[in-house]
C-alpha cells in the first residue's frame, strides 16, 4: 500500500485529474455540478477549469435547448486534444486500436507475429503503432496500452504461465516497447483490460464493482473494485485459470486449461487456430456437434460454480462473460448456467442480472488497452494501474503520465 501526503502540490494535481475525469466521463457538465460532485470551492474549481481550457484539454460550450433564463454553460472534453493507442498481444496475432480521448475509435490494424520471438513481436507492434498514428495524424499520442497474458513475469514453484509464452519470461516488456515505439507504455493483463473496456464502453457502464470472466486460449478474470482494477499484492488477482476443479468437473483433456479454446480444440481433435477461424464454431453449434455440446454442458457447470465463488468472495454487482468465443457460444453457456447457485447476490430486486454476456466481444482487450493511457494521464486513481508490470526499473509515474496533472517542478518534488 502506498501512502501519500496531502501537500498542496499533490492535492492540486489530484484535483485537476479528478475534474478532468468527471468531465471526460460525462456528455457535458456545468461548473456547479462539478463543485457539487467534488466539494471543491468555486474559486478552486474556476482555477482548475481555466487551466484545463487554457491547455486545450477542455472546452466550454453554451447549451440553449430547452433552457430557461440565462444559457447554461457546459464543459466537455476536447476529443482532439489527444489520442490513445491499444494493442492486444495474443497467440492468434496482434490487434491494435487508436481512439480519441472520448473513446471513439479512429482506426484499427491487425498483424501477425512470431510470439516465440518477442523481438519480432515488438518490432511488429512498433510498425503497427506507426500505422495507427497515421489514422490520427493531428492528435498527439498520449501513450500505448498493451494487453497480454502476464503470468510469465515471475519465477513460480510450478509451471503456471500460458503455453507458448516461455520466451517472454521476465522480459521487461514495457521498457522494450517504449524504446521501440517512442511512447509511454502500460502493460495490463488481457482479462483486466477487457474488464476496463466493458466498464467504460460496454455492458458494465455505470457499475463500480463487477467481474469480467475472460475466456480465450486461457481463462482469467478482470476484477473491478470501486471503478478501478483490483490488482492484488503480486498483480495477479483474477488468475482463475489456475483453480483446481472438483473431479466431476475435471474434463476429458489433461494439460489444458479448463473452460478454454485449447480445451475445446483438444476435445474436437483439432488445432485451436483452426477453430478460431471465423464461422467454424458457429457452424458446429448450428449442427449441434456432440463434442461441442458436451463442452458447453461441462463448462456451464463450471461457470455456475465459478459465479457462486466470485459472488460470495467479491460481492460484485454482476459477472460478465466475454473473450474469444463467438457470441452464440457465450450466450449458450450463460443460458445453460442458469439457474445459478445460491449466493449473496441472489436478491429479489436487481438492476442487472447476476450473469450476462459482454458487449464488446473479442475486441474488448484491445479496446481496454487503448483506454489505459487516458486513465493513466487523467484519472485521480491512476496509481491503481499496474505501472510496474513488465519493468525492471522503477519509474516516476507522475512525470511519465502528466498530460492533465502537470509534472511537478524540481523544487516541488
Amino acid at each position: 500500500m502506498t501512502l501519500l501526503g496531502s501537500n498542496h502540490t499533490y492535492s492540486g494535481r489530484y484535483n485537476r485529474r479528478l475534474v478532468f475525469d468527471l468531465i471526460r466521463s460525462g456528455k457535458g457538465v456545468s461548473r456547479r455540478d462539478l463543485g457539487d460532485a467534488t466539494g471543491l470551492k468555486p474559486q478552486t474549481m474556476s482555477n482548475i477549469c481555466k487551466d484545463l481550457i487554457d491547455r486545450s484539454l477542455v472546452e466550454e460550450t453554451i447549451r440553449l435547448e430547452g433552457a430557461r433564463g440565462a444559457p447554461q454553460k457546459e464543459l466537455r472534453i476536447r476529443t482532439d486534444a489527444g489520442s490513445c493507442l491499444g494493442v492486444h498481444i495474443d497467440r492468434d496475432g496482434l490487434l491494435g486500436i487508436v481512439c480519441d480521448l472520448s473513446g471513439h475509435e479512429l482506426g484499427r490494424e491487425r498483424a501477425s507475429a512470431s510470439l516465440e520471438d518477442p523481438k519480432d513481436t515488438i518490432r511488429a507492434i512498433a510498425d503497427m503503432t506507426r500505422r495507427l498514428q497515421f489514422a490520427a495524424p493531428d492528435l498527439p499520442a498520449w501513450g500505448l496500452g498493451v494487453a497480454m497474458p502476464t503470468l510469465q513475469e515471475a519465477e513460480f514453484e510450478h509451471p503456471v504461465g500460458p503455453p507458448g509464452w516461455n520466451a517472454w519470461n521476465r522480459l521487461p516488456v514495457a521498457e522494450a516497447i517504449e524504446e521501440a515505439c517512442g511512447l509511454p507504455a502500460i502493460i495490463e493483463n488481457d482479462a483486466t483490460a477487457a474488464a476496463i473496456a466493458e466498464l467504460r464502453a460496454g455492458r458494465a457502464v455505470g457499475l463500480s464493482h463487477y467481474v469480467h470472466i475472460f475466456v480465450g486460449h486461457g481463462l482469467g478474470a478482470g476484477i473491478i473494485n470501486d471503478g478501478m482494477p483490483l490488482q492484488g499484492f503480486w498483480s495477479n488477482a483474477g488468475e482463475i485459470g489456475l483453480l483446481t476443479w472438483p473431479s466431476e468437473l475435471g474434463g476429458e483433456v489433461a494439460q489444458q486449461t479448463p473452460f478454454s479454446m485449447d480445451e475445446l480444440a483438444a476435445m474436437l481433435g483439432r488445432e485451436s487456430r483452426d477453430i478460431a477461424t471465423p464461422g467454424q464454431l458457429e457452424g458446429l453449434y448450428r449442427q449441434r456437434d456432440s463434442v461441442l455440446m458436451r463442452w458447453l454442458d461441462l463448462n456451464a457447470k463450471r461457470l455456475r460454480l465459478l459465479v457462486s465463488l466470485l459472488e460470495n468472495i467479491l460481492d460484485p454487482q454482476t459477472v460478465v462473460v466475454g473473450g474469444h468465443f463467438p457470441a452464440v457460444l457465450i450466450d449458450s453457456l450463460i443460458d445453460r448456467a442458469y439457474p445459478l447457485l445460491p449466493s449473496v447476490s441472489a436478491r429479489g430486486h436487481r438492476d442487472v442480472p447476476r450473469l450476462c454476456a459482454g458487449a464488446l466481444g473479442p475486441d474488448a482487450a484491445a479496446v481496454g488497452a487503448a483506454m489505459l493511457p487516458v486513465i493513466a494521464h487523467g484519472s485521480p486513481d491512476f496509481r491503481r494501474l499496474s505501472f510496474m508490470r513488465g519493468r525492471s526499473q522503477t519509474i516516476d509515474f507522475e512525470r511519465r503520465f502528466d498530460r492533465v496533472a502537470g509534472a511537478p517542478a524540481d523544487d516541488e518534488t
